[in-house]
């Protein structure tokens, strides 16, 4: 049976099967057929000897002979074949009629590759290229290297749709873009073990929902016996901290040291697991002992864990999520169902699984039935998983090697819809809102989804648990903030991954958006200062979802003269683009509504004109990020315009459910500090409070105020020359000042500012009035000016009026 790919892992028919290989050559040509491996018997001897230290894949580096095939099979290995093809390197000032001859010359080796071994079940994959030289890719282009990669593999799924195909990158050109490979290959040779597991996890989200295989690893023995101690303990932490990172797959390099490149044999390398002679190294029993094991072997005291589960009228998934959850094999597994008030056979399916405990309680919300699951749970990890998600067979493992330090409180992994689901679930999957991981670092994060979340018992008891006003969402971003707020740590493991069902359906989805939207009003009240002015959340790290395509050109660090030994990709959390849809479409579709003062002026259709232009061009730029599924039934375009449609209306829905939740968002906060009083009013709308505490206290007391009463107040980053900014009107915002002089009090007052991009925008619309109509013109003119007024005296009375209020 095929290999196939499993999330992050691979599958052979229902079995796991983690890559244990070892790279094979290449060696001087045959005489009898040119193929660059050695005579059959020593093939032979040499797959005898990898079958018996534990090893399934041997990787080579250009395509496999007939006989190589057909011992593999005997010795029940796969071939993880490489094709060969004229290298790059050679193409360096050459003509560009060169380059597209190497071009059709690749196109047509690999399709001979692809064709020959079609249908093999003893290929585990196709390697379409082995670490193209920065410098070369530099000169090239990245976007030429990668289109012509991407030609490549189309190529291969024409010959072969099932194939699997990669390319073996090398950490010095990770950033060239390879979307369209089935995994990610990378060579890695690193000395220290801080490194070595620092870089796979940057690599596996590199990957994003693919595999990461490790195309070559190992050390240089120098032929000495101090040297071969060496090359034997530093290959013992590498495939350690392999299985501990959630790696699919690793390749020794190499087998052997015999080694030809080209006509000529390359000496004064000791790479290989057995000499020359094949004699062995004591690299190959510690091999060995590695190819046998599991991440489940890594540590004999696991932690002990408690899987809850929460649901809600989930009798169409709470089967699935069980049949999964209890056939984990983690030591001591306990795992509770909270049936949430359910008006279906929620209930009765969970009793069906006898590991399961069901928890019934009457209807109450997300948070209360999280808060039951949490109190009933006997583990030292209480790990949340949604009744429409289910785990990988390595999700508690690697859950639980998520929390890798004393000050990590909380951990999460990934989730990722399942490959069998509907199309209208797979629009969802790129559409926004969705849940998605938001890391500071590649191992650390600032909020993990409700879906996949897990947290030490004494630190939920430490932050309360979870609020109980989040009835259907938003407990997740309240509970990560909390914690966050007591200075404790959020782990992420790119391989603790969960297969999470999206919900299929525009009209789903919508309603999902509504309450995620009051849900947002929510977690506005309680942590405001993780919001902007605009109302949009201000997440310090980068928001990851494999499935959208990262916006913006990402800026590669290369070095002075590119001479940097690693030269990475930084890629933008597309912050922007974000913003843009939350904030645009709203006012986009505003000025829409406009069109119809068209039949009055034609110079009065301009804001419904720059409205829908503005609209078309986020929906097209949503349109050219999507990504259709390799095996779509439909049109492309079809999904893409679903997906932008989806994109569009988002943002309607979302702060339609904000703006309704709003009023009751503020109901039930905490007890708020009191301002010391008496407080004085003073000309210019200027309050005076003694010193009772430091002005930084009596300052954020204030505006602490501000906001219950229901202002809009930004939170300062400490680079503004004020200490918050609050809306006043339409047009006008107020930045608040502070003074601790003179000695002995504190004096605030509220500078008005002019909103410029606002006024920008109301400039055409004020213009083409003018000029159309000039009545009317004048008439939003003095609408405008009645909006700054309005602002300018809420800066003078807003302050006066809330603080002399609070502080009596």
């Amino acid at each position: 049976m095929r290999i196939r790919v499993d999330g992050k892992q691979f599958v052979q028919g229902q079995q796991r099967l983690p890559i244990r290989g070892v790279s094979y050559g290449t060696f001087r040509p045959r005489a009898a057929d040119g193929a660059r491996f050695p005579a059959r018997e020593q093939v032979k001897h040499d797959f005898a000897a990898m079958s018996d230290a534990g090893f399934n894949v041997v990787r080579t580096y250009t395509a496999p002979a007939p006989d190589l095939l057909d011992l593999a099979a005997d010795w029940g290995l796969t071939v993880f074949a490489g094709v060969f093809w004229p290298d790059w390197r050679h193409l360096v000032g050459s003509s560009r009629r060169a380059v597209r001859r190497m071009v059709g010359e690749a196109r047509d080796e690999v399709r001979r590759t692809a064709r020959a071994l079609a249908g093999s079940e003893q290929v585990f994959a196709l390697s379409l290229g082995n670490e193209v030289p920065a410098d070369v890719i530099r000169w090239m282009g990245s976007g030429s290297v990668a289109d012509v990669i991407s030609e490549l593999v189309e190529v291969v799924r024409e010959e072969d749709p099932e194939r699997l195909v990669t390319y073996a990158n090398y950490p010095t050109a990770e950033y060239l873009p390879l979307d369209d490979l089935d995994f990610l290959t990378f060579n890695l040779f690193l000395e220290q073990r801080v490194d070595f597991r620092r870089y796979l996890t940057r690599l596996h989200n590199l990957a994003g929902d693919r595999p990461l295989v490790l195309g070559e690893m190992g050390l240089d023995s120098g032929g000495t016996e101090r040297g071969e101690n060496r090359q034997a303990s530093a290959l013992d932490w590498q495939l350690e901290t392999a299985l501990e990172r959630g790696v699919a797959g690793t390749c020794v390099f190499s087998w052997t040291d015999e080694w030809w490149v080209g006509d000529q044999a390359v000496r004064g390398w000791h790479f290989g697991l057995t000499r020359q002679d094949r004699s062995p190294r004591l690299a190959l029993d510690v091999t060995a002992r590695w190819n046998g094991m599991t991440v489940a072997d890594l540590d004999d005291e696991w932690p002990s864990m408690s899987v809850v589960i929460c649901a809600y009228n989930a009798a169409e998934t709470i089967d699935e999520c069980l049949r999964h959850t209890c056939g984990l094999d983690y030591p001591g597994l306990d795992i509770v169902v909270v049936d949430d008030g359910s008006t279906d056979d929620t209930a009765e399916l969970a009793e069906r699984h006898p590991l399961a405990r069901v928890l019934r309680i009457p209807h109450a919300g997300l948070s209360v039935a999280r808060n039951e699951g949490f109190r009933a749970a006997r583990g030292e990890i209480v790990a949340y998983l949604d009744s429409d998600a289910y785990p990988t067979p390595e999700w508690p493992y690697y859950l639980a090697l998520a929390f890798d330090q004393r000050d990590v409180g909380g951990a999460g992994g990934p989730n990722v819809p399942p490959l069998d689901d509907p199309i209208g679930a797979k629009v969802v999957a790129q559409s926004p809102g969705g849940p998605v991981h938001v890391l500071t670092a590649d191992d650390r994060a600032e909020h993990v989804p409700g879906c996949n979340m897990a947290f030490w018992r004494h630190v939920l008891e430490e932050v309360g648990g979870f609020d109980p006003i989040y009835t259907a969402a938003g407990d997740d971003v309240d509970l990560c903030w909390k914690v966050l707020d007591r200075r404790w740590v959020i782990g992420f493991h790119p391989a603790a991954l969960v297969w999470h069902h999206r919900r299929p359906g525009l009209r789903r989805y919508l309603r999902q958006q509504r309450g995620y939207g009051r849900a947002e009003a929510l977690v506005e009240a309680r942590h405001p200062d993780r919001f902007s002015s605009i109302g949009t959340a201000r997440w310090h790290g980068r928001i990851y979802n494999s499935l959208v395509p990262a916006t913006g050109r990402p800026r590669i660090y290369h070095g002075v003269y590119g001479s940097a030994a690693f030269q990475s990709v930084y890629q933008g959390g597309g912050h922007a683009l974000d913003v843009a849809h939350q904030v645009g479409v709203p006012f986009a579709a505003g000025a829409t509504i406009t069109a119809p003062l068209a039949l009055l002026s034609p110079w009065l259709a301009l804001p419904a004109v720059l409205g829908v232009v503005m609209l078309a061009v986020l929906g097209l730029v949503d349109a050219c990020r999507a990504r259709p599924p390799r095996r779509l039934q439909g049109s492309p375009a079809g999904f893409r315009a679903g997906v932008a449609a989806h994109h569009l209306l988002q943002p309607l829905v979302r702060a339609w459910g904000r703006r309704r939740g709003a009023p009751h968002a503020r109901r039930d906060l905490p007890p708020a500090v009191p301002l010391p009083g008496p407080a004085q009013k003073r000309p210019g709308g200027v309050v005076l409070l003694p010193e009772a505490r430091p002005r930084p206290e009596i300052t954020a007391a204030a505006v602490d105020v501000l906001r219950r009463k229901g202002r809009r107040v930004g939170a300062p980053t400490g680079w503004e020359d004020h200490d918050a900014r609050l809306v006043l009107s339409m047009l006008l915002c107020g930045e608040l000042l502070t003074s601790s002089h003179p000695i002995g009090s504190v004096q605030l007052r509220i500078r008005p500012r002019p909103r410029v991009p606002r006024l920008a925008t109301l400039a055409p619309l004020l213009v083409g009035t003018a000029m159309a109509i000039p009545l009317l013109g004048v008439g939003l003119v003095g609408v405008a000016a009645l909006d700054l007024g309005w602002g300018w005296w809420r800066a003078r009375s807003i302050l006066p009026a809330t603080i002399r209020r609070s502080a009596a």
